[in-house]
């Protein structure tokens, strides 16, 4: 049992591989990731719009890193299904790939509500190095509306006000401190109902019925877990998070979970997952040099 798959370049599923690597040099250990690059910290993307860093800057590592250490990067490879019977992960678009401990670290992302207009240009999320350049594309002259009630929405804000020096209207289910609201921020106690514009953003329609005029929208309100592909398994799922034990396991003996697909996470219980894992490698190969005994 020397096959280690991990599912999300995520920081979590980063941080695992490489601790994975320092303690066991044998094992054979796989990163998959969604995207086209490796792994890169997602909170430092509205410092990256705001242009106080670049990109090179949000990066944990470079692909040459993982080659150094061993570690098999698999890029634009999206996870579609598990057959847990075969220990296999299914790509969306082809091709699998064997394991025999399974780590889940692909995170959690904002996702676009289904409202009327929500496919105009000018409606973005910002999770992804893709989703930031995306909207740095986008011509701001005129407020930016934001849909957001965590200090991720404020850090956003703050950047895209900075950026380009326009009055941001930041939607928030949840009362700040106003002494963390950032300057030309103002916060309304309202949602969207409707991307109003002639084929781009104009404006947003809010529930109580206003309208603001505006020439960008991000949601950053609702968030769901990447984790599509356990549809049709039985590892244990409830209200969207991956359900654990204090190992960080899952209900099945050889796959795991970290990061925000949890409801509890931490540098130090991540550790206690690679130590866990280790310990299980250990047992196996004991195992293994005994029965050909």
């Amino acid at each position: 049992m020397n096959n280690i798959v991990i599912i999300g370049a995520s920081v979590s599923g980063h941080n695992v591989a490489w601790r994975l690597r320092e303690k066991n040099k044998a094992c054979k250990i796989t990163l998959i990731s969604e995207e086209n690059y490796p792994a890169y910290d997602h909170l430092k993307l509205p410092d990256l719009i705001s242009g106080t860093i670049s990109e090179k800057d949000i990066f944990l590592c470079n692909e040459e890193d993982y080659s150094k250490q061993n570690i098999n990067l698999i890029k634009n490879k999206k996870a579609g299904g598990l057959n847990i019977q075969k220990e296999l992960v299914y790509f969306k678009d082809k091709g699998s790939i064997n394991y025999d401990i399974l780590v889940i670290a692909s995170g959690r992302g904002p996702v676009i509500p289904d409202l009327p207009g929500a496919k105009k240009e000018g409606v973005y999320r910002l999770y992804t190095l893709d989703d930031a350049k995306d909207f740095l594309k986008r011509y701001i002259a005129h407020p930016v509306c934001i849909v957001g009630s965590n200090s991720f929405a404020l850090k956003l804000a703050e950047a895209v006000s900075e950026k380009y020096g326009v009055e941001i209207k930041l939607l928030s289910r949840v009362a700040f401190d106003p002494s963390q609201i950032p300057q030309n921020t103002e916060v309304i106690h309202d949602s969207v109902q409707e991307i109003i514009g002639e084929g781009e953003t104009q404006a947003v329609k809010l529930a109580s019925g206003k309208a603001l005029g505006v020439c960008a929208v991000l949601f950053m309100d609702n968030y769901k877990s990447n984790i599509d592909f356990l549809k049709n398994t039985d590892i244990q799922v409830k209200d969207d998070f991956v359900l654990v034990n204090g190992w960080m396991r899952t209900n099945n003996v050889d796959i795991f979970a970290c990061g925000s697909v949890v409801r509890k996470d931490s540098v130090v219980i991540s550790m206690m997952l690679v130590d866990h894992i280790i310990n299980k490698l250990g047992e196996e190969n004991v195992r293994d040099i005994n029965a050909v005994r």
